[in-house]
């Protein structure tokens, strides 16, 4: 189920991209910590987590698109909700929509909200691990630094969180670099 949903998210975005005339194409990297929240955070200690996508100016305004994938770990507290060591493996899979507010300047905000899965893992030390994948959704705000023609440097906090109650919910804060591959159009 998990790749025929990353399939169909991927798909999505290329139709997106190619429907909207966008103006140039990018990848990025970034990796920080996972502040977990809510009910989650009585279970589980701050986590890493890492992510990376592709995404797309969508004409010159600010506006873009962008399929995202995100891991990270987080580890158990010894007296939490779990009553074991372990930890809990999250992986997940959106489609983001984002502006930019000055996005020909060299230090430019912008929000971002998006929507699609997030799989928890759960693995103890000792017995049966247990997993389960559910909907889920985010929304980020950040600062874009310019570092070159093509290249900028970002820093960004957000809330990931599966719809269902109890499930996970964090705030990821991480930094990390974007680079252009495609030209831009004029």
């Amino acid at each position: 189920m998990k790749r025929s949903t990353v399939v169909m998210s991927l798909g999505v975005f290329g139709m997106l991209v190619a429907a909207t005339g966008a103006q140039a194409q990018y990848i990025y990297g970034a990796a920080g910590a996972n502040i977990p929240v809510g009910t989650f955070k009585d279970a589980v200690k701050t986590g890493w987590i890492v992510s990376a996508g592709v995404g797309a100016d969508v004409g010159k305004k600010g506006l873009w698109v962008e399929a995202e994938g995100w891991y990270g770990t987080n580890k158990w507290k010894a007296s939490g909700t779990y009553g074991d060591l372990g930890k809990t493996n999250l992986f997940s899979g959106l489609g983001v929509v984002g502006w930019t507010f000055m996005p020909e300047k060299s230090v430019s905000p912008y929000l971002a909200a998006g929507l699609g899965f997030l799989h928890a893992s759960n693995k103890p030390e000792s017995g049966a691990s247990s997993s389960s994948t559910k909907f889920a959704y985010t929304g980020a705000g950040g600062l874009a630094f310019k570092a070159g023609s093509s290249t900028h440097l970002f820093v960004e906090v957000r809330y990931l969180a599966g719809t269902s109650s109890g499930y996970a919910k964090m705030l990821p804060i991480t930094a990390g670099v974007s680079v252009q591959v495609g030209k831009k159009k004029m």
